[in-house]
């Protein structure tokens, strides 16, 4: 009830503007073939923009587990992380300083968190997925039982 409550406010106080900006900047990535990854990014920050609470960021590989994740993909990724590490850099100051000004009252300690999590995810966003909590804890699980048959 609390997560419902919580997405509903941060959505009509800004949430919805700030996710479709994200969506048309995704759309204009759109545009180029080697910006498709990046506006996969931008759509999944939309995701995480428009709702964020209960939802968590993960990466790729965490979430299919590295053995079911392209080596190719994933080199293709780290590359565009790099060249995306100038504006990711900007998008995480500004969002952790929101974070820091938030927090500073007790009664925004959730909206800092919450820009903090934005600020991990724009720092390197191609690779990364915005999935529930429960999703992100299914695929954990998962992968540790895996990685324990393995051994």
């Amino acid at each position: 009830m609390m997560t419902a409550l919580g997405n509903l406010l941060w959505f009509v106080f800004g949430g919805a503007a700030l996710a479709l900006t994200w969506l048309l900047i995704g759309c204009v990535f759109y545009l180029t073939i080697i910006g498709i990854p990046i506006g996969r990014a931008c759509f999944d920050f939309a995701k995480l923009a428009a709702f964020p609470y209960g939802k968590e960021v993960i990466r790729v590989t965490e979430l299919k587990g590295k053995s079911n994740v392209s080596l190719l993909y994933r080199v293709f990724s780290w590359i565009l992380n790099l060249v995306w590490i100038p504006f990711g850099i900007a998008l995480t100051i500004g969002h952790l300083i929101l974070g820091i000004v938030y927090a500073l009252t007790i009664i925004g300690i959730p909206v800092a968190i919450v820009h903090v999590r934005m600020g991990q995810f724009l720092l390197a966003p191609i690779g990364c997925r915005v999935v529930s909590q429960e999703q992100a804890t299914a695929s954990r699980t998962a992968n540790e039982i895996e990685a324990r048959l393995r051994k």
